[in-house]
C-alpha cells in the first residue's frame, strides 16, 4: 500500500494520539507523579521507576557516579539537597522537572515519563513512511510469522535501533510486532560557542538560536571543560585566543567527545601577530577543523554548522 505525502500529517498524528493515551491521562501534580512512580511492592527503600529511568541516562551519557547530584542539579536547575531528596525517593519529581531533564541531556521526554506508566523503556528507531524517515520510540512484541497491526518493527536494517514501516510493505522481512510507537521531535542540534568577548559570544549565541540551534555560550576554556563534564555538543564555535589559554587546549577533549561534529575556530589575531599561521594550520588539519576570520557573518557560522551537522551524528 502506497501513502501520498499528503497523507503523512495525518498518519503521524493518529500515531500521537493512539500511543500516547496514557500520557495524557496524567496530571501534572506533584501528588499524581509521586503515586505513580511508587515501588508497586511497597518497599520505600527500593529505586523508583522514575529513579531507575534517570539513573539509565546517566549511564548513557557516561557520567560517572560521583558527579551525578551535581549534573541533575545544573540540569535541572533545583538545589543539590533537593535532587538527592529526589533520588533518593524522599520526594517527588514534577512532571517539569522531568522535561528539563530530558530537555538537557536531548533525551526524547517519554522515555522518562514512560519510567511512570511502563517499566520496559522503548528502543530507539526509525518510522520510514511515505518517503519520511522520522525518529521514534518503539516497544516490540514477539515475532511474528505473518505480519499484525498496521505496523511491524524490524531488527538489524538500522545501525542504531529498529526499522518500523508499514506492515505491506514488510513481505519477505524479519517482522516483530508493534506494541506501542512514540513520536516524538528530535531535540536541536546543541552548540557550544567559546569567545572571551562575552558581547560577540552572546551575539553568535541570539543568531544561532534565532536559526534554531541550542546555542550556549562560555567565557573561558575552563567553563567549557566544567560543561564537557556533563554536556554533550554537537558542535563548537571557539575563539582562537581564550585569555591566557588557545582553542588547542580544548581540541583534544572536544574530539575526545565528538569525533566527527563540525568545529569552527575564529581568529582576529594573525594580522596583528598573536596567532602563528604555523600553529592554526596544524591545529586545523590534527583535528580536521575550520577557520574563520573576525569579523565573520554569522550566517556563514551557521551554513558551516549545518553542512558539518549532515556528515556527523547526533551527541549523545
Amino acid at each position: 500500500m502506497q501513502y501520498a505525502p499528503s497523507s503523512l500529517p495525518r498518519l503521524v498524528t493518529f500515531y500521537r494520539r493512539s500511543y500516547t493515551l496514557p500520557m495524557q491521562e496524567m496530571s501534572r501534580s506533584r501528588k499524581e507523579v509521586h503515586d505513580m512512580e511508587q515501588d508497586p511492592a511497597g518497599d520505600k527503600s527500593a529505586p523508583t521507576a522514575i529513579t531507575r529511568a534517570i539513573q539509565a541516562l546517566l549511564d548513557r551519557r557516561g557520567i560517572p557516579e560521583r558527579k551525578r547530584l551535581g549534573a541533575l542539579e545544573a540540569a535541572v536547575g533545583i538545589a543539590y539537597q533537593q535532587v538527592r531528596r529526589r533520588m533518593m525517593g524522599e520526594t517527588p519529581w514534577s512532571v517539569d522537572e522531568i522535561k528539563r531533564l530530558a530537555a538537557h541531556f536531548g533525551e526524547p521526554v517519554f522515555r522518562l515519563l514512560g519510567a511512570l506508566v511502563d517499566e520496559t523503556p522503548g528502543e530507539p528507531a526509525v518510522l520510514q513512511v511515505a518517503g519520511a524517515k522520522l525518529a521514534c520510540s518503539v516497544w516490540p512484541g514477539p515475532e511474528a510469522a505473518q505480519c499484525i497491526g498496521p505496523y511491524v518493527a524490524i531488527p538489524g536494517e538500522e545501525p542504531n535501533g529498529w526499522t518500523v514501516v508499514p506492515a505491506s510493505e514488510a513481505a519477505g522481512r524479519r517482522v516483530f510486532e508493534v506494541r506501542r510507537l512514540i513520536l516524538e521531535a528530535e531535540p536541536p542540534r546543541r552548540v557550544a560557542v567559546v569567545d572571551d568577548d562575552d558581547d560577540l559570544g552572546r551575539a553568535i549565541v541570539q543568531f544561532l538560536r534565532q536559526k534554531g540551534l541550542d546555542a550556549l555560550s562560555y567565557t573561558s576554556a575552563e567553563h567549557l571543560r566544567t560543561a564537557l563534564e556533563t554536556t554533550n555538543f554537537d558542535g563548537y564555535i571557539l575563539d582562537w585566543v581564550l585569555g591566557e589559554e588557545k582553542a588547542t587546549a580544548l581540541l583534544p577533549l572536544i574530539r575526545a567527545k565528538n569525533p566527527a561534529g563540525p568545529v569552527i575556530i575564529l581568529t582576529g589575531q594573525i594580522e596583528a601577530g598573536d596567532a602563528e599561521e604555523s600553529d592554526l594550520a596544524s591545529a586545523l588539519t590534527t583535528f580536521r577543523a575550520q577557520l574563520y576570520e573576525k569579523p565573520s557573518r554569522a550566517l556563514s557560522l551557521f551554513n558551516a554548522l549545518e553542512l558539518g551537522f549532515e556528515a556527523s551524528p547526533r551527541a549523545r
